[in-house]
């Protein structure tokens, strides 16, 4: 860990409690966590599609720019060091411009491409700035779980109140299944809608060990999204709901009576499910009939997926070209729905394989956490969100088996929390020494 990064510096600067460098860097700071948070509820409900003002003024941007600014340049030489998640995004992010020039589509790639990936990115620079203690941590995934669980309700309340849906998924002799998508103002599809009910279910479920308040939220709260996952039809939500399942099982003391409780759940919500939707989920294992054709054609779509990505190999056709990749040469107008086959596409192999260096610098990070919070007297909170995040990592990384999502907040969101965390456990450390020293 101490190869990661450096934080000798940051402690001298606050051994000096009256320096006007400390107090004007945590004013910095605490202006910019805060307006970071204003930009993540902004980004997730939408702000400026549900007031039209805000949308004019292009207010999401605007916040962006300041808040690079206060990352950037405001916030004066901290002299902390580049961890390896740092240093690997980096280079993916050079390797994505410098190659411009030698992919298929260079124009796709500067109209559209690099300006979604910069929306996704900056959660991992925003949040390696601004999330710096643990009340920063809490109020960010405070605000973040909210936003998430607002996406998820909205919908829920409006198919109860309205018998709204918002999305069909087409079967056998020309029939139509409908599937429960994100809220009118909510640009999300059934699946996507599904991969936010599996990110924060691991939260709610972490959340519910630390007091009465988060058991309470979590018993009230999981049922619905759980629910409003089955209204979706998304298979590979089913998938990311096993794994969250798998994760909690692994980490709980009480796996028995767990294994048994889902159990009953799927005993008792299944026959509640309509005949189409069940034939859905059953074509997961291959026992559906009207769905059978669908997920047999994920399958093979993946293949084409990759077999076009072999027009251009290492290099790839550049940054959000998937959906022209396939148009053009498998004859598919859509985005490849495999994440790594759509990273295969757009940067070539070269680039899947810094990804992949980048999950497994993400990964390390977790890792590194979980065992400095064990060993020393660290919070119950920092404990259990490192249990999270890790479950919420496995879960990403399945289901991004049947997702893409390369220019996709998530990713960076990740990596940021995963930074983020290990400066604290490293602080832990620290002190923990001190204390020991002192002690001697």
């Amino acid at each position: 860990m101490r190869k990661q990064a450096s934080l000798a510096s940051i402690y001298k600067l606050r051994a000096s409690a009256h320096s006007p460098m400390v107090r004007d860097h945590a004013a910095t700071m605490n202006r910019g966590l805060n307006i970071y948070l204003l930009f993540t509820v902004s980004w997730f409900l939408h702000l400026g599609m549900r007031l039209p003002f805000l949308g004019l003024i292009r207010f999401d941007l605007l916040l962006v720019v300041v808040l690079t600014y206060l990352a950037f340049v405001g916030k004066g030489d901290t002299g902390t060091r580049l961890t390896s998640t740092d240093k690997i995004l980096r280079i993916l992010i050079a390797y994505s411009i410098l190659t411009i020039p030698f992919v298929y589509w260079p124009g796709s790639v500067i109209n559209t491409g690099i300006g979604n990936f910069i929306k996704a990115i900056v959660f991992y620079y925003f949040t390696v700035a601004f999330v710096q203690t643990e009340g920063d941590l809490k109020k960010f995934i405070f605000v973040f779980v909210t936003c998430q669980l607002w996406r998820i309700l909205e919908p829920l309340y409006l198919h109860i109140t309205q018998g709204y849906w918002g999305s069909a998924a087409s079967m056998t002799n020309w029939e139509y299944l409908y599937r429960l998508s994100g809220a009118p103002n909510d640009i999300v599809n059934p699946n996507g809608l599904a991969f936010i009910i599996c990110t924060v279910l691991p939260f709610l479920y972490f959340t519910a060990l630390l007091s009465w308040k988060g058991l309470l939220v979590s018993i009230l709260l999981t049922p619905a999204c759980i629910y409003t996952l089955t209204l979706t039809g998304s298979r590979s939500g089913i998938i990311g709901l096993f794994i969250i399942f798998l994760g909690i099982i692994a980490k709980a003391k009480r796996r028995v009576m767990w294994m048994i409780s889902v159990v009953i759940i799927v005993v008792l919500v299944f026959p509640l499910l309509s005949a189409d939707m069940q034939d859905r989920y059953l074509s997961i294992i291959g026992r559906g009939e009207k769905n059978a054709g669908t997920a047999e054609g994920r399958v093979t779509g993946v293949i084409d997926n990759f077999m076009a990505a072999l027009h251009r190999p290492i290099f790839g056709h550049g940054l959000g070209t998937s959906q022209e990749v396939n148009a053009n040469f498998i004859d598919v107008d859509m985005p490849a729905h495999n994440l790594y086959a759509e990273i295969a596409q757009e940067l070539g192999f070269v680039g899947l394989v810094l990804f992949m260096v980048l999950l497994k610098s993400i990964y390390v990070g977790f890792h590194e956490c979980k065992r400095a919070y064990s060993q020393q007297d660290s919070s119950p909170f920092l404990r259990q969100l490192v249990e999270c995040m890790q479950i919420l990592l496995l879960m990403n990384f399945i289901f991004s088996f049947a997702s893409y999502g390369l220019s996709s907040y998530e990713w960076y969101f990740l990596g940021g929390m995963s930074v983020s965390m290990q400066r604290l456990a490293m602080e832990v450390q620290d002190k923990g020494k001190a204390s020991q020293g002192h002690n001697e």
